[in-house]
């Protein structure tokens, strides 16, 4: 039986589930709550405070889950009463799967859609929630982690700035799913090639740059014959390592403003993990080494967002 991983925070306790819910201890799925009834508080609360990141359900519950979590998410997002480190856990937890599960099974399609239901989701908390995106970058994640803590970041701030520079809501949605799946095989690759990740864009040889960046063609591959990934969503994929130069992988000079918005989000997010440096920091030698990379009007505007969204405090 295949088990799909879920973060807790999106199985909140005092529903009646639709699907049975599963525990991994002692090398072994333990049914931890049956379908029809609910997870209690106590017991909530126990698995977290044995720090259990994750839940699990059999791949024959996969569409119940769906419609649990699109109705979960509906109600977090509009209750007032909810706080938004509530909401932006949530959130958070929703996405964080979402890419897991299109890491570990690039071609499977209720993955995929929980990618979009999860990239609309932070759309919303940020739009709505002044403090979303400070909380969002504020979070802390171990190393293994590191890979899908980068998508929600370029997620986030990608559409926060898209929003700003006026794009519509079907560029809004393509550009959030792009973000979130946009690093989808690098996981694929073999153990040596995927540490290329962390390594600085400045120490990467000619040889580690041919190696990384077949990421954005094999990510094009796993992708390119699903019927329920539309074209632009594959070309940003396929993209988001361009720039204005035509010294990215695919050597294309020639970018769309979401193709340049996202390269460019990505390239600041990568240097906060790979360089170490403060945000402040990466701001100011993005603006020295991108020069030709990405437009001027550009950069400034996205030095806007960083200022006004206090991510340079």
């Amino acid at each position: 039986m295949d088990y799909t991983p879920l973060r807790i925070s999106t199985v909140k306790p005092l529903k009646i589930l639709t699907f049975d819910l599963y525990i991994f201890f002692k090398d072994q799925f333990l049914c931890y709550v049956k379908k029809g009834e609910q997870l209690t508080e106590d017991k909530y609360t126990k698995l977290k405070v044995q720090k259990v990141a994750k839940f699990f359900i059999t791949e024959s519950d996969e569409v119940n889950y769906q419609n649990f979590l699109d109705s979960l998410l509906s109600e977090t997002m509009t209750n007032p009463k909810i706080t938004i480190d509530d909401k932006v856990l949530m959130v958070e937890g929703v996405a964080s799967s979402a890419v897991e599960r299109m890491q570990q099974n690039p071609g499977n399609e209720s993955a995929y859609h929980m990618t979009e239901t999860a990239a609309k989701s932070l759309r919303q908390v940020i739009k709505n929630n002044p403090d979303a995106l400070k909380k969002i970058f504020g979070k802390k994640v171990e190393k293994n982690e590191e890979l899908i803590k980068h998508s929600l970041n370029v997620c986030a701030l990608s559409v926060k700035l898209a929003e700003i520079l006026r794009c519509t809501d079907q560029e809004l949605d393509d550009l959030g799913t792009a973000a979130l799946i946009h690093d989808i095989a690098i996981p694929q690759m073999n153990k040596n090639d995927i540490l290329l990740f962390n390594k600085p864009r400045k120490l990467l040889t000619n040889d580690d740059k041919r190696v990384y960046y077949l990421h954005t063609k094999d990510a094009k591959i796993l992708l390119q014959e699903k019927p329920y990934v539309n074209k632009t969503i594959l070309e940003l994929v396929a993209n988001h390592e361009e720039v204005l130069s035509g010294q990215g992988p695919n050597k294309k000079k020639k970018l769309t403003k979401l193709e340049e918005i996202l390269s460019m989000v990505n390239n600041y997010d990568k240097r906060t993990i790979t360089n170490k440096t403060s945000p402040i920091q990466t701001l100011k030698d993005m603006m020295i080494d991108e020069m030709g990379n990405y437009s001027l009007e550009l950069l400034n505007e996205f030095k806007k967002v960083l200022h006004s969204e206090g991510l340079l405090d």
